[in-house]
């Protein structure tokens, strides 16, 4: 990670939080919570007005966020699963357990995930990879055929390739060659949520920075796009939930255009 070009401290909720500011080379602004540290990075190919406008309006979102408690940086890891847990992705319902073994495995019977886990130091971690992988190449279809229906529908472009990685830092992205990947956790939100943010994706291959007309093309696909990103913003994280009753619907009506189908 490059060196921060500002740094400072502040006190937040009787707790104080290192704040690092960097340039990247990414096409967007992110910010990332780690413990007590927060960083928020902007592109180093932006103006300096948009580096000041954009990156503090998306730093003072991350602290009024932690003040009010959305955001923790145990947030920021990965997805981990537990024995018995019952999860509901993309509309179906898995059950997932582990079983005392020499060595690991995983295999799905149906809609039924089970994974053989040896007593060795992060056994959680590597049992939860081989669930994320099985769910993953369970669900891929349906994720592909939305990424198929949206881009046919709207947009025509080429997308050679589309990802799910457990990553902590963004909803979404799109590689220069339209490679799309897109965060585990979407898998298990509202199916309108990943419609926006499949859609926020698509609509990169016509325009790279968020701007007027990207905002303009976001719309024209999913009109109520600003509240589909509220709702991402305070609640994205949860997810998946630690419970496992079925996550309750974003209370967002869905937009007439994603509706024919079943959230950067």
């Amino acid at each position: 990670m490059p060196e921060p070009y500002s740094t400072e401290t502040r006190q937040i909720n009787g707790r104080v939080f290192q704040i690092n500011r960097i340039l990247s080379k990414n096409k967007n602004a992110v910010a990332r919570l780690r413990g007590s540290i927060l960083t928020v990075s902007v592109p180093s190919r932006w103006s300096r007005a948009d580096k000041e406008k954009i990156g503090g309006n998306l730093e003072r979102r991350a602290i009024r966020a932690i003040e009010q408690g959305k955001w923790h940086g145990e947030d920021d890891k990965k997805v981990e699963f537990r024995h018995g847990q019952r999860l509901t992705a993309m509309g179906k319902e898995y059950l997932i357990f582990f079983y005392p073994s020499k060595r690991f495995g995983c295999r799905r019977d149906d809609r039924i995930i089970q994974v053989n886990v040896p007593d060795v130091p992060e056994k959680t971690a590597k049992a939860s990879t081989l669930v994320r992988k099985e769910l993953v190449k369970a669900l891929m279809p349906d994720i592909k055929d939305k990424v198929e229906f949206f881009n046919n529908l709207f947009f025509k472009e080429k997308i050679p390739k589309v990802s799910i990685k457990d990553t902590v830092s963004r909803w979404g992205s799109l590689a220069p060659d339209g490679s799309m990947s897109l965060n585990f956790r979407l898998l298990f939100m509202p199916e309108e949520i990943l419609d926006y943010v499949v859609v926020h994706e698509l609509a990169h291959t016509k325009y790279k920075s968020h701007g007027v007309r990207f905002w303009g093309t976001v719309e024209k696909v999913i009109p109520d796009h600003k509240k589909r990103r509220k709702w991402l913003r305070e609640n994205g994280w949860r997810f998946p939930p630690k419970e496992v009753s079925p996550p309750a619907s974003s209370g967002i009506k869905k937009s007439s255009s994603a509706v024919q189908l079943r959230l950067v």
